[in-house]
Parts: structure tokens; sequence; C-alpha cells
């Protein structure tokens, strides 16, 4: 189980822990640990939130803080897909000139728009959250939820090429992966009805974005799988932000 574990952590954070060598198979074992590398995440980012607010840094430049370390700790390999996929669909209806415009390395101006877009919903949603102190757990278990929407966006789909960075789990999520891995879901249950509103939040963009993918791409890659996470976890904040909205 460590191994695994080891690997979900190295594979989506930044943060050095070995893996040693890894074989296909321990890749496709650490997809269920996916959820504890955003439990990870959340955990620094809710230390980095509490600590901010305890010399009074001001909620807007906390946020932005918060959206650099989220994008810090995960190696901005997400927010990479985002300006790929943005790109992607904005720059060709062809599904073939497509995937080759989401495999080149430059960066144009849907994608430029894109992460413009994904970024500031983050940094307005976190602002707001941070009015309230008590909405610190809420912050931490956000990320944790949007590498869940990874496995949901991955189940049962299909990879339009012959290899990539996603070809090791898209298609390859079995029930008892997806169950598995919802595991690192139940600390939900303190946000009580809260936490039900930030699993759909999160779990809307992910499906819509599978659904997206299979009629213009033929299939999901790993670009998709990254704004699958990029967008949940914007969605979830702007969803709990909304929710603070309301009750103040």
């Amino acid at each position: 189980m460590l191994k695994p574990l080891r690997i979900a952590l190295s594979f989506l954070t930044i943060l050095p822990f070995g893996a040693g060598e890894v074989r296909p198979e321990d890749m496709e074992r650490s997809v269920v640990f996916f959820p504890a590398a955003g439990l990870v995440i959340g955990a620094l980012l809710t230390l980095v939130a509490w600590l901010g607010q305890l010399v009074d840094m001001g909620n807007l430049a906390l946020a932005v803080v918060l959206v650099g370390c989220s994008a810090w700790l995960s190696r901005g390999l997400h927010l990479d897909g985002v300006a790929d996929l943005c790109d992607g669909f904005g720059g060709s209806f062809e599904a073939s000139r497509r995937l080759e415009i989401m495999k080149d390395s430059h960066i144009g101006a849907f994608g430029v728009v894109g992460l413009i877009m994904v970024l500031l919903f983050k940094v307005a949603s976190l602002e707001q959250l941070l009015a309230s102190p008590e909405n610190l757990l809420t912050v931490g278990m956000v990320p944790v939820v949007a590498r869940f929407t990874m496995l949901v966006t991955a189940f049962k789909a299909r990879y339009p090429r012959q290899a990539g960075t996603g070809h090791f789990m898209v298609g390859r999520v079995s029930l008892s992966m997806l169950l598995g891995a919802a595991f690192f879901l139940t600390p939900l249950v303190l946000l009580a009805w809260q936490g039900l509103a930030i699993l759909l939040a999160c779990l809307v963009p992910a499906l819509w974005l599978r659904m997206k993918a299979n009629q213009t791409l033929g299939g999901v890659t790993g670009d998709v799988l990254g704004a699958a996470i990029e967008w949940s976890e914007a969605a979830g904040w702007l969803a709990a932000a909304s929710l603070v909205g309301r009750a103040l």
C-alpha cells in the first residue's frame, strides 16, 4: 500500500516522496490514492491560510497566496492541462487537429484566457471563504474532491491516442477503485450539507468535460484530467463561497 501512495504523492505533488522504480501496474494501483495527494495539498493550504490569518494578512492577498501555493504544490501540471485543452477546444473543429494543438508546447490566446478565468474564480472564491475562520476545513477539502473527480472523468472513458500522460488510468479505473478513492472524502461529513454541495459542484465540470471530450476529441486525455481537477477546484470553492454569502 505504501508504494502506490508514494507514487500518487510524487506524481501529483512537487513534494519529494521517493517512489523508486515505477512499473505501469504500479501507476494503475496508485490511482486510488490520488485523493490522498489532494488531502496533503489541502492540509498545506489550510496551514498557510491559518498562518495568513494569524498575521492578519488581507483576505485578497491571502487568496492569491493560496492559489499560488496550490499551483506550486501541483507543479503547475493541471494548469498546463487547462491551457492546452482551451487551445484545443478553441483552435479547431476537427478532433485530430485539436489533439495536435494540445500536444504543442506553446500557449495560445484561448489557453491564456482559460488560465486567467480559472485563477480569477479561485481567488475570488477563496477571498469570500477566508472572511470566516471556520471555513478553513472547506478550503482544505476542495482539493481532495477535485482529485477524486479525476477518477470519475477517467472511469470507463476512452483514450484517443496510442500513448500519453493519462493512458495509464483512462478507461482503467474500476468501480472498486472509485469506492476506495471515495474513502478520502469522508471528512466532507463534517461539513454536513455544505459538503454535499461541494461534492456536487466539483463533479459537474468533471462530468461535463468527460462528455465534451468524448464528443470533440474522441476520448479523455491527460490534459482533460488536469483541467477537470482545476475546474472542479474552482467550482468547489465557488459553490462554498456562494453558500457562505447566503449565510451571511
